[in-house]
């Protein structure tokens, strides 16, 4: 069993399923290494500021422009602008009473789940439900880390604040749902640095603790929190807190969005339907993003990687409209020809497919074309999209 204390499932560069090629350099790293040059070049931080957390964003984010870029994104999301609420006072730690009770159902800006038939590419085993204010974008996934039946949910709030914040830094809140049977331990961050399970007041009754750096502090290292609670199935759950201050009352928001959590057997509707899938290629990952930071500049953006043997192709759909104000997503330094998508637009969409390998390895199957034949779109009224996706 892997000790899941350390915050590696949640770090935002392990969120976002896209392309892999072992044998290929990341085009990503003239611009990560000058990214990462300029800070080094910039003047001393206060000693507070969490240098780790904001070199990974930092890398998140260029990762999120490459995959836009690629075709390729597939971080899953569904968000909008959701309820804000005056939060009881102390916090949800040994002893603590626990918040008052959440909304039972998402806010009616999240377009709402549908049925999991076994059609669907992107099957959901827990949804958000109350988030705290400011949070406007959010990311539903399945498959990443090398992982195709790995789910997580990450939300995207507001920036980080206080004397040490980065421009770049956005709250983000990461939920992780665990196996059946599986039970999460605590042991020793990747630093090293031994962690502790501090009570946390029940999640509906059910036993819950934070993954403290003390055995009396619920606190994790840095700007991290993370909150474990029992489910009312058995499995276990997991909300990690990224950039988010305690002056802010994070430990009482955390608590409260758990207790809003939907633990249930679901899946995404999506803008298109699938048709007739080349023999020998399974699915390696989906998403669906809502909200310009999820989504690369765009209102939302959905995404679905098949692989074959080493080769794998991604396509891309999102809205047939210009991105957001700085999120252009101009041409990466290194990116070559057979990089690029291939698009289409129809019914208002626009579809993408894209390779590391280029188009050749899909000769055979009508290269990126055709593959994009093999997807209808629903345009872009959320009414007329479905979980029946696989045909």
């Amino acid at each position: 069993m892997n000790d899941r204390s350390a915050p590696d499932h949640t770090d935002p560069d392990h969120t976002d399923p896209g392309l892999t090629d072992p044998g290929q350099t990341d085009p990503t790293e003239a611009r990560l290494t000058a990214e990462l040059a300029a800070l080094a070049d910039a003047p001393a931080p206060a000693a507070r500021m969490d240098t780790a957390w904001a070199l990974r964003a930092g890398r998140s984010r260029l990762r999120r422009r490459r995959l836009g870029v690629l075709g390729a994104v597939a971080a899953v999301a569904l968000g909008a602008t959701l309820l804000s609420a005056t939060l009881p006072g102390g916090h949800p730690g040994r002893g603590a009473a626990a918040p008052a009770a959440s909304p039972t159902g998402a806010p009616n800006s999240l377009p709402p789940l549908g049925p999991d038939t076994g059609r669907s590419p992107l099957p959901v085993g827990a949804s958000f439900g109350w988030l705290p204010g400011g949070f406007d974008g959010a990311t539903y996934t399945v498959g990443f880390s090398g992982q195709p039946t790995a789910f997580q949910a990450k939300a995207f709030g507001p920036k980080q604040t206080g004397p040490d914040a980065l421009a770049f830094n956005r709250q983000l809140i990461f939920l992780t749902l665990f196996a059946p049977g599986e039970v999460p331990t605590v042991g020793k961050a990747a630093t090293g640095q031994q962690l502790y399970r501090v009570d946390a007041a029940p999640v509906h009754g059910k036993p819950a603790y934070w993954v403290g750096t003390g055995p009396d502090n619920p606190a994790g290292l840095g700007l991290d929190r993370d909150l474990r609670w029992q489910t009312a199935d058995g499995r276990w759950a997991e909300l990690h807190g990224s950039y988010m201050s305690d002056a802010d009352d994070v430990l009482n928001k955390l608590h409260r969005v758990a207790e809003g959590v939907n633990v249930a057997p679901q899946a995404v509707p999506l803008p298109f339907k699938i048709h007739d899938v080349p023999a020998g290629f399974t699915p390696s990952g989906a998403s669906f993003s809502y909200g310009a930071e999820a989504s690369s500049g765009y209102p939302w953006s959905a995404s679905v990687n098949y692989n074959s043997g080493s080769d794998q192709i991604a396509i891309s759909v999102q809205p047939d409209v210009p991105p957001a104000a700085g999120w252009d997503n101009p041409p990466l330094p290194g990116a070559t020809r057979q990089q690029q998508p291939t698009c289409v637009v129809a019914s208002a969409l626009k579809l993408c497919a894209t390779s590391f390998r280029g188009e050749a390895p899909f000769a055979s199957v009508g290269g990126f074309a055709g593959w994009l034949g093999h997807f209808t779109p629903l345009g872009t009224d959320p009414a007329a999209w479905t979980t029946e996706v696989l045909g």
